[in-house]
């Protein structure tokens, strides 16, 4: 019995606690209908909870930042790409004039020539083996068939004629560079315009000029660029520096090294030319 007293005085209790909290509510909600009470409570409070809502929004506008910088980055990185590829084929067009003051009228038929003025296809490829043995000066890259290379194609880097290639695979193919002892190609001295035959010696530092007669005028310096003429490479295309001029009397030609303008040995990246 004594039990169920005190559970009917708590059930009473909480009757009168509801009671009282439903007067307050009802008597708050008729002055608030009056009074606006409440709005102006919101309206005072609003400057308080103001910085509540900037800490809030805190991580939204950090990870927003963070979002716009990645993008920006990455948007920057791929632009940067593009232009150092741009960069990369423009160099090999400009090739093609040579920049020699002392031939403006060359320089300027270079310019006004069709063939120069005219751009030719080109594809970038990368070297994924390189043989420069004193027997084979070779170079292999990432690109065959599967993009139509042909045998006898040239391959050029940023600064000179590098060779042409020699053996076409389905997704690979093997370039003979200028140095190998096997190869040769007419060149024309931009200075004289005279031609003389380059060959290979089978070191990548030098290539020899054949046939060159005791009273030819050649100088050290001289730059050669490929004729057109013999059916191997475009006219135009630097292929090198004479560097040294040995001249043996008791030879019938001179003994010429010419240094190649293509860096053999430091490429990354080769273009092919159509």
């Amino acid at each position: 019995m004594l039990n169920d007293d005190l559970h009917f005085k708590e059930s009473a209790l909480s009757f009168w606690k509801l009671f009282f909290f439903l007067s307050i509510s009802i008597i708050f909600l008729f002055f608030d209908k009056d009074l606006s009470l409440s709005q102006k409570i919101r309206e005072r409070s609003n400057h308080l909870i103001q910085p509540i809502y900037k800490i809030a929004e805190l991580p939204n506008i950090f990870f927003n930042n963070i979002n716009q910088h990645l993008n920006t980055r990455n948007k920057l990185i791929e632009e940067n790409k593009a232009l150092k590829k741009k960069i990369f084929i423009q160099s090999g067009i400009i090739q093609k004039i040579p920049p020699l003051k002392e031939e403006n009228k060359r320089l300027k038929k270079l310019l006004d020539s069709q063939d120069v003025t005219t751009s030719s296809r080109i594809q970038i490829a990368e070297l994924i083996n390189v043989n420069l043995s004193p027997f084979s000066n070779k170079i292999i890259i990432n690109k065959g068939k599967d993009i139509s290379l042909f045998e006898g194609q040239t391959v050029i880097d940023t600064f000179g004629i590098l060779g042409q290639i020699s053996e076409v695979n389905e997704s690979f193919s093997i370039v003979t560079l200028i140095t190998d002892p096997g190869h040769a190609l007419l060149a024309v001295n931009a200075r004289t315009n005279k031609r003389i035959v380059i060959s290979g010696t089978g070191d990548n530092r030098f290539l020899k000029a054949n046939y060159v007669s005791l009273n030819q005028d050649i100088r050290q310096g001289d730059i050669l660029i490929t004729s057109g003429l013999d059916n191997i490479f475009p006219e135009g295309y630097l292929i090198g520096e004479i560097s040294k001029i040995g001249n043996d009397k008791d030879e019938d030609f001179l003994d010429v090294k010419v240094t190649p303008s293509s860096t053999l040995t430091s490429n990354k990246e080769v273009m092919l030319l159509w």
